[in-house]
């Protein structure tokens, strides 16, 4: 498994391999999670996908710093409050935090699409917290993204979500989670998945035996699988 080192910085940008001008561009906004910072996943992601994804620019933004009720009030960075750990299917929604996150996390995307990127080649992922951001920024979007990626995070408004009647209710989703993880409870991914399915958007889910908190790197080939798949290589106009 692959755990993640804090390292300060506001927002990352991991290009492409060899920028280019003869492919239409396409852009993974990946967040991470809590007391993390974008280099805790900017190494991984260079190294598992530049060569796959050539294409592909990732943005990386950093959570605000903030104290966390379930770490005794201390601060650091978190998109959103966390009451509880382990985070399980009926935890603790912190809307103001969670709408103020999903501002920034849009404000990424838009900043993306006025760079020359189209919003349906955009992917919005993140891990834990960070997918749980994912799945609530995509489907809070007012305009067909690429695909959402959502890693050992769980699904915050579920039950307040009208995923059917998103502009991204038939945008692909991917989730990911590891049997043993006891921080995000794998039940999370399920009722996830669950809610995605009752909307009829297109979902693909893998959970990895003996597999915690973190990634590896089969999830890692797979989420390269999946973004192959909804942003591959097209020739630019």
């Amino acid at each position: 498994c692959i755990r993640h080192m804090a390292c300060w910085v506001s927002t990352l940008i991991v290009a492409a391999i060899v920028p280019t001008t003869t492919m239409t561009p396409a852009r993974v906004i990946f967040m991470h999670g809590l007391g993390d910072t974008p280099h805790g996943w900017a190494d991984i992601l260079r190294s598992s996908f530049r060569e796959q994804l050539p294409h592909v620019t990732w943005t990386l933004p950093e959570a605000p710093r903030a104290p966390v009720t379930c770490n005794g009030g201390h601060v650091m960075t978190s998109w959103m409050d966390l009451h509880d750990i382990p985070v399980t299917p009926t935890a603790y929604d912190d809307e103001p935090s969670l709408e103020a996150s999903v501002g920034k996390v849009h404000a990424a995307i838009d900043e993306a699409v006025e760079s020359g990127v189209p919003a349906e080649r955009i992917v919005v992922g993140g891990f834990s917290q960070g997918g749980a951001m994912a799945w609530l920024s995509t489907l809070r979007y007012p305009k067909k993204l690429a695909g959402c990626i959502m890693l050992s995070g769980w699904p915050p408004l579920a039950s307040k979500l009208d995923v059917a009647g998103s502009a991204n209710g038939k945008t692909r989703f991917f989730l990911g989670h590891g049997t043993s993880d006891t921080t995000v409870l794998p039940q999370c991914t399920e009722k996830a998945n669950s809610a995605l399915e009752n909307a009829g958007t297109p979902v693909s889910v893998k959970l990895y035996p003996g597999m915690a908190h973190g990634s590896c790197p089969e999830e890692l080939r797979d989420v390269g699988d999946f973004l192959e798949q909804v942003l591959p290589q097209m020739p630019a106009e």
